[in-house]
């Protein structure tokens, strides 16, 4: 059944790509993140930022509604030395992870808006979908060597000191956001846009929950799991109730596909 609908569906984007406007456009920003390490402020999310890219399809149903799908790659880091809280820096904890995202969603625009010639040339628009991710924290060892972070179980994760399992390098998220989009021309526009994804793990930075007894870790799990001050085992390490988020930020340039002209059917010609 569930194949069933899964192949109704692509063939219900399939026919609606082919009888609307389509759009290809090529995305080049940046990506951050909000979680467990470092900063405590969205504004220092935006102040430290990493290089993106993507690539983005939309469909457009009429003036004031898109079908977008997109791919878009990127690295997300922090360090907990970047914090205003005197007990975050003793914590001593940095990650970075690339990011794999695909998303599909709906683009609403609060003008008409259309890759041609008109009057209306600009419109603010907002987005909501679904993202699927893949991730894998990483941090930096005494040896400056990357190392990375989720089979060593940092948390006790899938040992004796834990009931928890070792989590999903993949996952689900769920993308929101803005932008402002302008027409260029005929066949070109450019948009700018900042849009978070409020992801279902918190180990998107490899903390969450709490420190276990060292004596259940490998000597490297305990080096990357506590590189600051001295702890108690069953003190908090992250903060279990918040999951973790991140976002891609940037400039889109988009390309009107030129739709094939309609054709009578040979038995309706003369």
């Amino acid at each position: 059944m569930t194949k069933k609908i899964l192949i109704t569906l692509l063939l219900f984007i399939s026919g609606v790509s082919l009888a609307q406007k389509n759009e290809f456009g090529v995305f080049l920003g940046g990506s951050g993140y909000h979680g467990d390490i470092g900063h405590d402020q969205i504004g220092g999310v935006l102040l430290h930022q990493s290089p993106a890219i993507g690539f983005i399809h939309k469909i457009n149903f009429h003036d004031y509604l898109s079908f977008r799908s997109s791919l878009q790659v990127g690295t997300i880091k922090a360090d907990d030395a970047l914090s205003k809280h005197p007990n975050t820096q003793a914590r001593n904890l940095s990650f970075r992870s690339r990011i794999i995202d695909i998303n599909m969603g709906f683009e609403f625009n609060f003008h008409r808006f259309m890759i041609r010639k008109r009057k209306t040339i600009y419109s603010p628009y907002v987005f909501a979908g679904l993202s699927f991710l893949a991730f894998n924290p990483q941090a930096q060892n005494n040896n400056g060597q990357w190392v990375d972070l989720r089979d060593l179980g940092t948390e006790g994760q899938g040992t004796p000191a834990s009931n928890i399992d070792k989590y999903s390098l993949s996952n689900w998220a769920i993308p929101f956001g803005l932008g402002y989009k302008a027409n260029l021309g005929k066949k070109l526009a450019l948009s700018i846009e900042w849009i978070w994804r409020a992801t279902q793990t918190d180990y998107l930075d490899d903390v969450s929950g709490y420190y276990v007894d060292e004596n259940y870790l490998s000597e490297e799990a305990t080096e990357m799991a506590n590189p600051g001050v001295d702890v108690v085992a069953g003190k908090t390490r992250g903060n279990p109730n918040n999951n973790d988020w991140y976002n891609f930020t940037g400039f889109t340039i988009s390309y009107k596909i030129k739709d094939k002209p309609k054709k009578c059917p040979k038995a309706l010609l003369p």
